[in-house]
């Protein structure tokens, strides 16, 4: 049966569907970003989607709290799970914020899939700068992304903890013997 809130041992389908989406659209906006001017109108509405779907997951992890860190999972690692997480909400968050403000500063319309331009609502201060936190910010996302998939990858494959199939879709399995 399908689970709507998360429970210890499962995240639920909400939390389950904003998770993998963001996970596609930060991919599918990374390569966007790189097609130059024809795919600058997707890049800018994967990152509007991102931004949209980041806030909504936000809301749902205030409403409905995350399963806890499996039995026996050391304090350092605990610290690490959560100050993973923050830095991977403050990116999806920051991340398509600064690439408006960016546009914004330049005076130029956000387009969203090249057919929606959103104008700027105000005049960011320091210009040209957003655009470059954008990007290093961009990179930071890609590095805290990999450290993600490999710490999850390590919960599954050495610790064999349950922790992985928490997220992924079917049916949880019991955690394996250590």
């Amino acid at each position: 049966m399908t689970t709507i809130l998360d429970r210890p041992d499962r995240f639920g389908l909400p939390s389950r569907l904003i998770h993998w989406a963001i996970a596609a659209l930060v991919a599918l906006a990374w390569v966007s970003g790189d097609l130059g001017g024809a795919g600058q109108g997707l890049h800018m509405g994967l990152g509007a989607l991102v931004l949209g779907l980041s806030l909504l997951r936000l809301l749902w992890r205030a409403l409905n709290r995350a399963p806890p860190a499996p039995a026996g999972t050391a304090a350092w690692q605990a610290k690490a799970a959560m100050a993973g997480h923050l830095a991977l909400y403050a990116l999806t968050l920051g991340v398509p914020l600064f690439g408006l403000f960016d546009r914004w500063a330049r005076g130029r319309p956000v387009s969203l899939f090249g057919i929606l331009p959103v104008p700027a609502p105000f005049t960011p201060p320091f210009g040209r700068l957003w655009g470059e936190v954008h990007e290093v910010a961009a990179n930071l996302l890609l590095l805290v992304v990999g450290l993600h998939v490999a710490a999850a990858l390590w919960h599954h494959l050495i610790l064999r903890d349950g922790v992985l199939r928490r997220m992924l879709p079917g049916r949880a399995a019991p955690a394996e013997p250590r």
